[in-house]
């Protein structure tokens, strides 16, 4: 055997890179070396959770000001880009949504005053996600954006375990609510400057991406029609037909069909999950929601063709349930 063979025999297996709680800068997030890619996000878990001390009770974590926050998102989107295989890729998005669930900020005060930052904290990275996701949506290949959308639905999923934990309050619903209509939001009708695929896959998902934070039976019934709001406000102004089409028949019309069949459901546990406290049937669900149709369709400035395909929708429904 050759002396550099007998050398790397007993050659100790390289250490594991030290987690050090810090924001790390765009080009280690954007590496092209996967280790170095991997070791800046732990970095980014460290400094959002814990400040990679276990025993603590909060971190060095505070709200970023806009601008660092869209450098680390950006950073963030473009390691995401430079994920290459399947399974990595589904790796890299539970973690890059299970931040929102982690980020804990350094604050002293009560119980409540530590679970109202951290609900903060939340709301703002999940606003620089939307934000960095808008603004690069447009110059994503083909190659990539199944991935994309993949991340997308993860996100959708930790939103509703974020609102999960924060017991569906008007608040926290509201503040989500106000990220997704924004003018540069992803289901703004204001900016036709914002893609539209991003409205029609959050379409795609967003039942069913509900359906699974609520088979948990410790969360609270959802409050449906609340969180629904963005995709009513879209569904009535979008100048876009094909978005007022996609919305109406993959979320709209399943959920009135399904809401339909109320106690008769083969899963009627399951959807009595997002009739909400205040309603006894997913019936009293089904109505709130035509109403909710029917005052969008109303204002002002809903477009004039989408109002009428609404009323239409929402005569046809409460036909149905007249002959009943």
């Amino acid at each position: 055997m050759s002396t550099a063979a007998r050398k790397g025999k007993g050659r100790a297996p390289a250490p594991e890179p030290k987690v050090e709680a810090a924001i790390p800068f765009g080009k280690q997030l954007a590496h092209t070396d996967k280790k170095v890619r991997d070791a800046a996000i732990a970095n980014l878990r460290a400094f959002v959770s814990r400040g990679g001390d276990d025993d603590s009770t909060s971190s060095t974590y505070t709200r970023l000001e806009d601008a660092e926050m869209a450098k680390l998102w950006k950073g963030l989107f473009y390691c995401f880009w430079m994920s290459d295989k399947p399974l990595v890729q589904q790796g890299l998005a539970s973690e890059l949504s299970n931040l929102l669930l982690e980020i804990t900020p350094a604050v002293k005060g009560s119980k409540k005053d530590k679970e109202a930052a951290q609900l903060e904290a939340a709301i703002a990275f999940l606003e620089g996600f939307w934000t960095a996701l808008v603004r690069e949506w447009n110059g994503i290949d083909r190659l990539r954006i199944d991935k994309y959308y993949m991340l997308i639905r993860r996100y959708v999923n930790a939103t509703f375990r974020l609102l999960a934990r924060a017991g569906w309050s008007e608040a926290a619903v509201s503040a989500v609510n106000d990220i997704m209509s924004a003018e540069s939001g992803p289901m703004s009708w204001q900016n036709r400057a914002v893609p539209s695929s991003l409205a029609t896959h959050l379409a795609d998902v967003y039942l069913d991406e509900l359906d699974k934070v609520l088979a948990d039976e410790d969360v609270q019934p959802a409050p449906l029609v609340a969180l629904l709001t963005p995709h009513i406000a879209l569904l009535a102004r979008t100048t876009t037909p094909a978005v007022h089409k996609r919305l109406q028949s993959v979320l709209f019309d399943r959920l009135l069909a399904a809401l339909k069949e109320g106690d008769d459901d083969e899963r009627p546990a399951k959807r009595a999950k997002t009739v909400g406290a205040e309603a006894a049937s997913a019936s009293a669900v089904r109505s709130a929601l035509l109403k909710a149709l029917f005052k969008e369709a109303a204002q002002e400035s809903a477009v004039e063709s989408n109002r009428r395909k609404i009323y239409a929708v929402v005569r046809e429904n409460e036909d149905d349930d007249d002959d009943e």
